[in-house]
């Protein structure tokens, strides 16, 4: 079915972000079995999309796809970052693709007798530090729920061993996270360490989560540690705060990261303050499609080897990924409801709905919602080594967050 307008993009979206949810496994990048990151769990994908959609709309997912991370918890008390079903790594690989799944049936399940194969943080090419924060993070906001409340109050210990297991394992210096030159967060394809924009807005979120975790489960210790953190953190953030309104890279680098600045607006920012933010980004990474990640662009040496070898050297410096966009529409919509100005609030309410209608647009032309797209064309970023999923999870539970509350300003 061709995609025509917005009323068949919600009836399409909402439909495959059912079929993106396994039971009893949980939520992937996405339902296309042709796909590779087919019957895989993300811990980081489907936080995301559980924060836009799944938590409200439907929760058991969110439930199935916590207690499949949990459920390969190491005993240090560290989170895979994915748990696979399927060989991700011969589904890369161009002539061998075919072999993912057999040859994890005869390895997993025969050899070593299990169906599902966790994957940690410093395996499979991944580095992925931002696992423990962005769990922390979606179980606080399930436990808001009316249905949540208890489910993570039962899995709280288990929460507080990752919890302890991260801060024992990344200690803060001057109140953020140091990193090593690796993977580190969601832009793995770049080779990146130091004090990271994006891994410390996310650890200063988390430490608030944290905080009020404890609190409802009768801990004083915790959430006072976790409060003090928090206090640290959110101080010391300053250094990774441009004045010119946007999150730097990492301390002492002073390029434009998109993400973080977005996820630092919708935290922590007044509306005021995330106007100045918006006016950045327009100038320095909107694109035809959409928003990029970094302005400047990494250059080809911090690009890890593995996604040159696919022929995706550009797969987080050079591309549009939807769901980046359509996040910041949140903040746009922010902005609209709770400016002081009544004329800046129309402004923004004005953008975020063109914004939106631009995204929804390119979905339209390009038939899906593809994972990635060339910044200046708008045409899905398809390789002869990398076909990137048509409904990929992030812009379709994105979309859908930010359709739903257009309706309510």
């Amino acid at each position: 079915m061709n995609l025509r307008d917005s009323t068949d993009l919600s009836l399409r979206f909402r439909a495959q972000l059912e079929n993106h949810f396994k039971k009893a496994f949980g939520i992937m990048p996405t339902a296309d079995p042709s796909d590779a990151y087919y019957n895989q769990v993300w811990v980081r994908d489907a936080v995301h999309a559980s924060l836009n959609y799944y938590i409200d709309e439907l929760p058991q997912a969110f439930e199935d796809t916590f207690v499949t991370i949990l459920r390969h918890q190491t005993q240090e008390g560290a989170l895979p970052l994915r748990v696979e079903r399927e060989y991700l790594l011969l589904k890369l690989v161009p002539g061998l693709r075919w072999l993912a799944r057999p040859a994890f049936w005869l390895i997993e399940h025969i050899v070593r007798g299990r169906k599902e194969r966790p994957v940690y943080t410093g395996e499979d090419f991944n580095g992925a530090r931002d696992t423990v924060p962005l769990i922390i993070m979606a179980a606080h906001r399930y436990s808001l729920s009316p249905e949540g409340g208890a489910f993570i109050g039962d899995r709280y210990k288990a929460l507080l061993r990752a919890y302890r297991y991260f801060t024992r394992t990344y200690p803060t210096h001057g109140g953020l996270i140091e990193l090593p030159q690796s993977t580190n967060d969601w832009a793995d394809s770049i080779l990146r360490g130091g004090k990271l924009g994006l891994i410390n807005v996310l650890w200063a979120q988390s430490q608030k989560a944290m905080y009020e975790l404890a609190l409802l489960n009768e801990d004083d210790d915790t959430a006072q540690e976790a409060a003090a953190r928090f206090v640290e953190a959110r101080t010391a953030l300053r250094d990774l705060y441009e004045s010119a309104g946007y999150v730097r890279a990492s301390v002492g680098d002073e390029r434009v990261d998109t993400v973080a600045s977005i996820m630092h607006s919708l935290f922590f920012l007044t509306p005021e303050e995330a106007v100045g933010m918006q006016e950045l980004l327009k100038k320095h990474v909107r694109r035809g499609a959409g928003l990029i990640n970094f302005d400047p662009p990494y250059a080809a040496k911090d690009i890890y080897w593995v996604f040159k070898v696919i022929g995706h050297g550009g797969y987080h410096t050079a591309y549009a990924w939807p769901w980046v966009t359509l996040q910041n529409i949140m903040v746009k919509i922010q902005i609209a409801r709770n400016h002081r100005d009544e004329a800046m609030r129309a402004t923004y309410k004005r953008e975020a709905q063109q914004d939106f209608s631009d995204m929804s647009q390119l979905f339209i032309e390009s038939d899906g919602a593809y994972e990635i797209y060339f910044a200046d064309t708008r045409k899905p970023a398809q390789t002869i080594f990398y076909k990137p999923p048509r409904f990929f999870l992030a812009n379709l539970a994105t979309w859908e967050r930010v359709r739903m509350e257009l309706d309510g300003i």
